[in-house]
């Protein structure tokens, strides 16, 4: 399961209830709702939604979140796609403990609030999440026999996480929050190794357990072939590019990228 499996099933579930009952812009919200949900439970509640969208009190609980979302990103609202939408709604509500618990309310109330989430990487696998906001009773991130998970720039609302990785595999946390019952924990740029547990404010190491700063599964490096400085960027923001300037000389080098 990946997120973008997740914002294409729930961008299909509103899409269909969008054939039902037309085209309304507060429904974008709900596909983001969906795709914090696992992949078989999406249309399932995407089903029971249909059932809800005639109530009014429902319409105008939807319409007075999607109010909130677009004052703070227009974007929500203006890009073409539903797909391109929920990630920008996901951005909007990353950021806003208001808009969070508006979330988790509504999850509850459809009866789709988790009691478990787990992301597991294994067999030299690698698994993104990104720009998301994951609600459960506990969650896991499990990493092994040289898998990646990497979580980046969302929020995980549970009692506990387990961040697990073993066999080679590591777990990458880049702007991601653990939030609990009684505080929260922030992580930017680190891997773990081995059983790395979050409760509240608290961080608690297993046996042969270890937070490292650093880990970035998306760097890549070389040295100049001018001054050998070595110089190193996130693949992400070289894609479209076809030069890179030395840190070092400040000289433009050619460069293509190592295949994912």
């Amino acid at each position: 399961m990946t997120h973008a499996q997740q914002v294409e099933a729930s961008a299909s579930a509103v899409r269909k209830l969008w054939e039902r009952h037309g085209i309304k812009q507060p429904l974008r919200f709900l596909g983001f709702c969906l795709s914090l949900l696992p992949l078989p439970v999406i249309q399932q509640v995407g089903q029971a939604v249909d059932r809800h969208l005639s109530d009014k009190d429902m319409d105008a609980r939807l319409s007075a979140v999607w109010e909130q979302i677009t004052a703070l990103n227009g974007l929500a609202q203006t890009v073409e796609t539903l797909e391109e939408a929920i990630v920008e709604v996901a951005k909007t509500v990353e950021t806003n403990k208001t808009l969070q618990n508006e979330v988790q309310s509504f999850l509850r109330s459809l009866g789709a609030y988790q009691k478990e989430f787990i992301a597991i990487a294994e067999e030299g696998s690698f698994q993104q999440i990104v720009h998301s906001l994951i609600l459960a009773e506990s969650a896991q991130f499990v990493s092994k026999s040289g898998g990646t998970n990497a979580i980046e720039n969302s929020t995980v609302h549970a009692q506990s996480t387990l961040l697990h990785s073993s066999g080679g595999s590591k777990n990458f946390v880049n702007n991601t929050t653990f939030q609990g019952l009684s505080g929260a924990v922030s992580m930017q740029g680190i891997s773990t190794q081995g059983n790395i547990t979050v409760q509240g404010n608290s961080v608690g190491f297993g046996p042969n357990s270890e937070i490292t700063f650093g880990g970035n599964p998306y760097l890549v490096f070389g040295n100049c072939p001018l001054c050998g400085k070595l110089n190193q960027a996130d693949r992400r923001q070289l894609v479209g590019y076809s030069h890179i300037q030395c840190q070092n000389c400040k000289k433009a080098l050619s460069f293509s990228l190592p295949a994912p």
